[in-house]
């Protein structure tokens, strides 16, 4: 397609990166694209000539998506759209052990202009250099200053306002360990208020990121600080009630931003978990917060309320709870991304529905579509282009058929909608039915994906509802798919990640059963076959993880998914031996097998370490 660009110069950078990415050239006999801006946002053709109508100038290179995607259906047309939010945001999660190179941060950011984002939080806890500070970060592939110019220079080209999203104050644990921060440190996870040194790391930290950034808003963090006070500020000040400690540490580190003059926001979590009945609730219903709550609020503040959609009807109330505490206030949805390999679309489709609504209904302006990669980023980053480009269109067409989505979809990323859709096929049977009894009836793939082939603690769920011909079938979907594109690295890795799981699943379904029928034909086949098959397997997913890590993302925090890999071929070796020396009549019993498989609620799984004592957000 040929495009004539007579538009501001300003521009022109833009056209010429998207130009290979939206597969246009420019050439003076192509048609002729002008900008015109003000209120509308859309464009219209006819007669060989284009106008692209925006109001915000990354509208621009979404503009130019809607006119290439049009064309195709005819050469004369309107196509205008919805105006409501004035700020469609991201948040993209760098800190959870994978931090996205430059380079794939620059890529997101071409997709992510025809999408029509307008901001870009970058969500740091300690992953930025300090200097004087070398455990600051240290072996997490902490950003340059040098490279967070790189990426906002990126983004300004397009008109995107990159934020720097920090924590000010709780989930610093990752600098907290080490002995550099031990004056400033109150508890294992919480920075110690009323101390000076704390409030001058804070202030080196703004400076540096508000130094190297162009936007004058900043968000300072501030949620799920639940054991503040409680550690070495005990030890120095007595009990003190946590909101008094909050409140100071607040009227601190605002004058910090205002001193730089920013606009600062935060996660608005702990105003409402203080001040409800149970002092840690959230989305209580009930919860009322006193007028001497609310005056304890900055006015320069602006409040974040982020919410998932395990209880979609609860948007509505909470944002009037929000304006009524006369603060500008800001949505946070999410992507489902943090539950394992792939994000699970369904339900995010569901909850942002709701939750776009209600921001209508509301009268709240900005959206911010959450990248949370909880547990080590094991879903690559651009696995959740469906998801953001699904939010983008909720805000710009909340009325858009699925059609018109996998248009917009396709002409944004290049990409194959319905192989990025059935990535979540990792987690359920979604073909059949998305009506689960609870949440987590969800998410079968992370628990399924590692848990112990011995211990099979999520043994029981397959015994009702077997996935192995699930997953062998959706595995063949992206076998051989898309090589020669640019998202055939992660249409591998889907093919292997699911014939992982179908095998994985197959034998599960089998063990015990079989061990408790004394079933030795089927344990031999267990023993000589699928356990050594499911090794070459779990190589082979691990092999393109690794490789597709290493494609987007610095080197640093894949140490921790080898070692998880690895543990599951120790586990399937063990299991060869035990189940050998078992049927040779060395061993009488296999303990692990003698257990009875209990129930256990899907949700909340975490690698083996952990896996008794720690839960993440489901």
């Amino acid at each position: 397609m040929k495009l004539n660009f007579k538009v501001d110069e300003a521009f022109r950078c833009g056209i010429e990166r998207l130009a290979a990415t939206l597969g246009y050239t420019c050439a003076e006999d192509g048609i002729t694209v002008t900008a015109q801006k003000g209120e509308k946002i859309g464009v219209a053709c006819k007669d060989g000539a284009a106008v692209i109508y925006y109001r915000e100038r990354v509208q621009f290179y979404r503009g130019i998506g809607l006119l290439l995607e049009n064309l195709k259906k005819s050469a004369r047309f309107e196509v205008f759209e919805d105006g409501f939010f004035v700020n469609v945001s991201t948040m993209i999660d760098a800190s959870r052990a994978a931090v996205p190179s430059v380079v794939s941060a620059k890529r997101l950011l071409d997709h992510l202009a025809v999408m029509g984002y307008s901001s870009i939080l970058l969500y740091t806890e300690d992953v930025i250099e300090l200097e004087g500070r070398p455990y600051f970060g240290y072996m997490r592939g902490r950003y340059t200053v040098e490279e967070l110019r790189e990426i906002d220079d990126y983004a300004f080209a397009y008109g995107i306002e990159l934020i720097p999203c920090l924590e000010c104050y709780g989930h610093m644990e990752k600098y907290l360990i080490w002995p550099e921060a031990a004056g400033i440190k109150d508890t294992a996870h919480v920075l110690l208020a009323r101390e000076e040194k704390t409030f001058a790391f804070l202030e080196q930290l703004i400076a540096t990121v508000s130094g190297a950034l162009r936007s004058r808003r900043i968000h300072i963090g501030m949620d799920e600080a639940w054991d503040m006070g409680r550690g070495n500020f005990l030890n120095r000040n007595g009990y003190v009630p946590p909101f008094e400690i909050f409140n100071e540490f607040m009227e601190r580190l605002i004058s910090i931003t205002n001193k730089y003059g920013l606009t600062p926001m935060m996660w608005s979590d702990m105003y409402f978990r203080i001040s409800s009945a149970s002092g840690s609730s959230y989305y209580d219903k009930n919860t009322v917060i006193p007028a001497e709550v609310k005056q304890c609020i900055p006015k320069e503040v602006e409040l974040v309320f982020w919410h998932y959609g395990e209880a979609p009807e609860c948007d509505g109330y909470m944002l009037e709870m929000h304006r009524a505490l006369d603060r500008k206030i800001l949505f946070a949805g999410g992507a489902w991304g943090w539950t394992g390999h792939f994000p699970e679309h369904n339900y995010m489709m569901k909850s942002t529905r709701f939750s776009l609504n209600a921001c209508r209904e509301s009268g709240v302006r900005e959206a911010i579509f959450t990248v949370w990669r909880d547990d080590n980023a094991e879903c690559d980053i651009f696995a959740n282009l469906y998801g953001l480009s699904f939010f983008a269109e909720m805000c710009y067409n909340p009325d858009a058929t699925e059609e018109q989505r996998k248009s917009r979809f396709e002409i944004s990323t290049g990409g194959d909608y319905d192989l990025f859709y059935k990535m979540c096929y990792y987690h359920n049977d979604f073909e059949n039915t998305l009506d689960y009894k609870s949440l987590g009836e969800h998410f079968f793939g992370k628990p399924l994906f590692w848990q112990d082939v011995l211990e099979g603690l999520y043994d029981s769920h397959l015994f009702e509802k077997k996935m192995s011909e699930h997953y062998a079938q959706t595995a063949a979907l992206y076998q051989n798919k898309g090589k020669d594109t640019a998202w055939g690295y992660l249409y591998e890795q889907a093919y292997r990640t699911l014939d992982y799981l179908a095998t994985k699943t197959y034998i599960a379904e089998r063990l015990v059963p079989a061990y408790k029928a004394g079933d030795k034909a089927t344990l031999k086949a267990l023993a000589e076959e699928y356990f050594p098959l499911l090794k070459e397997k779990t190589e082979s997913v691990r092999l393109s993880h690794r490789a597709a890590w290493l494609k987007n993302n610095k080197a640093f925090g894949w140490q921790t998914l080898d070692v998880r890999y690895g543990g599951v071929l120790a586990r399937c070796d063990t299991a060869i031996m035990l189940i050998r020396a078992y049927l040779d009549g060395e061993i009488s019993r296999i303990e692990e097998l003698d257990e009875p498989r209990l129930p256990k609620s899907l949700s909340g799984f975490v690698h083996y370490s952990n896996i008794a004592t720690v839960h993440i957000k489901i």
